[in-house]
């Protein structure tokens, strides 16, 4: 069984054959890396507390329906970031599963957002296709535009390739601690661990 990207290890990419599968459609991330072959991380003693990253420069995001979401706001809370599009096949694929973990997890403290990546620069356009995807599926959880600082941002402090579906597992502090490149079926087992993991880790205090 595969375990999350280590911050030492390298990126390690779940289901290799999806993740290039959207690594060159759409509109790129600033850097737009080239997808390549990484080595699959397994499970180690340092998945018992991994810290990756905390984000600086990504701060907020545009929802779809209006309005914005900070990572200000989610601070309590387990939150699993959704970097998709909605012209990937894979994310298309992917989403039962977090659907799925949504509905598991939510009454626990997880929140999922979707942070979406789409073939267009028009703020309007790309904001309808999101909203007629979240029908199609029936997304429970919140939905917007994926900012421009995010993908610069995970690329210069973790390596990441710029692929997706990626998945960041934020924890209650507010601190990055997995990212998976790519699903595959049977993935949301793994998913599951890790986010009863950091559920079950304790809130922070109050300010």
């Amino acid at each position: 069984m595969r375990g999350p990207i280590m911050a030492m290890a390298g990126v390690a990419v779940l289901a290799a054959a999806l993740v290039l599968g959207c690594s060159g459609s759409g509109e790129k991330p600033a850097t737009d890396p080239k997808p390549k072959p990484a080595e699959k991380a397994g499970k180690t003693e340092a998945d018992k507390h991994q810290v990756l990253m905390q984000f600086e420069d990504f701060t907020r995001a545009t929802l779809v329906d209006g309005g914005e979401v900070t990572l200000k706001s989610l601070r309590g809370k387990v939150v699993l970031l959704d970097l998709f599009g909605t012209w990937c096949p894979p994310c298309r694929r992917s989403i039962p599963i977090l659907v799925s973990l949504y509905a598991r997890f939510h009454a626990k403290g997880l929140e999922v957002v979707g942070l979406a990546y789409e073939q267009t620069k028009e703020p309007q356009e790309a904001s309808m296709r999101v909203k007629a995807f979240c029908e199609e599926f029936k997304i429970p959880y919140v939905l917007a535009l994926g900012p421009d600082e995010v993908w610069p941002e995970i690329t210069r402090k973790l390596n990441a390739e710029g692929a997706i579906p990626t998945l960041l597992f934020v924890d209650r502090q507010g601190v990055v601690r997995y990212m998976f490149q790519g699903l595959e079926p049977g993935e949301e087992e793994v998913l599951s661990q890790r986010l009863e993991k950091l559920l079950a880790e304790p809130a922070p205090p109050t300010e």
